[in-house]
């Protein structure tokens, strides 16, 4: 774990644990070595820092590059802590970079809704393959993941009437798995109901 990682963790300590009470469930399904890609749900611009933090292991973002060039500070700032900026009209690109980096060991975060759910009804937009063709390519094992509570007010978890959490599911390995069609949707329906699972479990 980087320096910079290890700083910022320490500077979020007061604000998630201690204000927030974020509260993490199921850390120690995340592997501490090797390429492993986390895929959580999508409701709020504070998911990226909320599972960063909750991972025990430094992570990679793949982001849209708008973000780097709308607010370039912002877009410096991101980047400076693991976000890689893709063009989402070419899914190519953003495979191979996912896929360099599994390659190297690393943790990959990638929000397979791909995009936020700004709905009120629907638990998750419908899943996009780029995880889980980014994990079969690299065999790399993907952990499911639900955040509880992360859209709203931030005073709503400070006076405790949301309560913040994530829970991290055990990992759907890929090593037997060719890479083709029907294991993309294979594995990608089975990624949906992991999630689903995590939510009812609460």
């Amino acid at each position: 774990m980087s320096f910079k990682w290890k700083l910022a963790r320490i500077l979020l300590y007061l604000p998630f644990k201690i204000l927030f009470r974020y509260k993490i469930i199921g850390k120690k399904n995340i592997p501490l070595r090797g390429p492993v890609i986390i895929c959580p749900n999508h409701t709020s611009f504070w998911d990226p820092p909320l599972v960063g933090w909750a991972s025990p292991r430094e992570v990679y973002f793949l982001a849209k590059k708008e973000l780097f060039t709308t607010y370039k500070i912002f877009g410096k700032f991101i980047e400076f802590y693991n976000s890689i900026p893709i063009d989402r009209s070419s899914s190519t690109q953003a495979v191979k970079k996912a896929v360099e980096l599994l390659n190297e060991g690393k943790a990959v975060v990638i929000f397979p809704e791909g995009t936020r759910n700004r709905t009120k009804n629907k638990l998750l937009l419908p899943l996009k393959k780029g995880a889980t063709m980014i994990a079969l390519k690299a065999k790399a094992p993907v952990i499911p993941a639900f955040l509880f509570e992360s859209k709203g007010s931030y005073w709503d978890w400070i006076l405790g009437k949301r309560e913040l959490k994530i829970r991290f599911g055990k990992p759907i390995f890929t090593y037997n798995l060719e890479y083709n069609k029907e294991n993309i949707n294979y594995l990608t329906r089975e990624l949906e109901v992991r999630m689903r699972e995590l939510y009812a479990r609460g």
